[in-house]
């Protein structure tokens, strides 16, 4: 991730972080075995009815932040947050937007490199907690790496909350609810749906699994589910990325021989935008032509790509939205309200849209153009 996820990771994404190593590359079908004909309980123009109709939902620019109770009473100013950053691409704009959710709403912010391995990201946390913040904000690291750290921040009277996490709230770890794995699976079905429809029911997909982060397997198993139920013609085979392989020649290597071995694919699907950075260039490069290209979580390069139409179809993940809505998280638990879980604002972006995209002065998707005015309506500093 050059910018988006590994926030979606580490994003996630990125902001994700790396919980383990993938060591395989090897190709599986989508149901066990190798490349199968999809079957499916309706008819393949039924499906494709229903894909075209789920898929129009998601093509215009979002308007809401997706939460709407405001906090009981303007927020007490001071408090010190601390964001946990893998420092790889997409997190560094996660924790860009921390710090300015923070300074939004009043409060201080200290940024803390945390890597993509358990051990770094122990260290990070165990020195975030020394800083005794109020609250720390992760993405993507797993309980179980840190379940030493969040005991002690309980003990501590610290806060944490996640993003992109397949984690279950436990302790001080209140809420992972941002990101989660239902929002993964919406996700795959909608990009689902578009490749259903554009293809006419023909499409022939390698999709491309970064195994290292678990949450980002919730899109692929809800991408496949969706192809199986709206399309019986079509043809999905998963093909796992080791961890290593991301942001190098390996990788695109790995595409490129799976497409060479079978050449009636006509779509290439990401589980993240990162991981198909160079992907166009190789294609090319190789001479393999009539492949449409997509999936989840677009990074600006994969915007660009679309703007050429060198790529077809990516999610939408607003960082900005994700950073907010994790200090907002913050701002209901210091005040003891509930917790909002509610969906991200996003949508399906394609040659036809990229152009009207809400995005940053740095091409980073945002996606609801107030997004900012309305937190701050929400904290009561409106």
């Amino acid at each position: 991730m050059r910018r988006t996820l590994a926030a979606v990771i580490a994003v996630a994404t990125s902001a994700l972080t790396i919980a383990a190593c993938s060591s395989s590359s090897s190709s599986s079908s989508s149901t066990s075995g190798g490349t199968s004909a999809l079957a499916t309980t309706s008819s393949t123009s039924a499906g494709m009815a229903a894909a075209a109709a789920y898929q129009a939902q998601f093509l215009n620019t979002p308007t809401s932040i997706g939460i709407s109770t405001q906090l009981k009473a303007k927020p007490a100013s001071g408090k010190l947050l601390v964001g946990l950053d893998s420092g790889l691409g997409s997190a560094k704009v996660l924790a860009q937007y921390w710090a300015q959710a923070a300074a939004d709403i009043g409060w201080q912010y200290k940024d803390l490199i945390s890597g993509s391995t358990p051990a770094a990201q122990q260290a990070a946390m165990n020195s975030a907690i020394q800083l005794n913040p109020a609250g720390i904000l992760t993405s993507g690291i797993p309980n179980t790496t840190i379940q030493a750290q969040l005991t002690l921040a309980a003990q501590k009277g610290i806060w944490v909350n996640s993003s992109a996490d397949t984690s279950s709230p436990l302790g001080a770890m209140f809420d992972t609810s941002i990101a989660a794995p239902s929002q993964l699976a919406q996700w795959g079905k909608m990009v689902a749906a578009y490749v259903v429809t554009q293809s006419q029911g023909k499409a022939v997909v390698q999709d491309f699994q970064l195994t290292a982060f678990p949450i980002l397997l919730d899109f692929d198993t809800a991408f496949v589910a969706a192809m199986h139920q709206w399309c019986s013609t079509c043809k999905v085979t998963t093909n796992a990325v080791p961890a290593a392989s991301l942001g190098t020649s390996a990788l695109t290597s790995q595409v490129t021989s799976v497409v060479t071995r079978n050449p009636d694919t006509n779509w290439l699907i990401f589980d993240l935008g990162d991981l198909e950075i160079g992907v166009d260039a190789a294609v090319k490069a190789a001479g393999l032509t009539g492949l449409h290209i997509g999936g989840l979580t677009a990074d600006t390069p994969n915007l660009a790509g679309l703007k050429s139409g060198a790529e077809t179809v990516w999610t939408g993940y607003s960082l900005p939205i994700v950073a907010y809505r994790q200090v907002d998280s913050m701002a209901r638990k210091f005040e003891g309200m509930p917790i909002l879980s509610a969906a991200l604002p996003t949508q399906l972006i394609t040659p036809q849209n990229v152009g009207s995209l809400v995005a940053d002065s740095a091409g980073n998707y945002v996606g609801v153009a107030n997004y900012r005015a309305d937190f701050k309506q929400l904290w009561l500093l409106g």
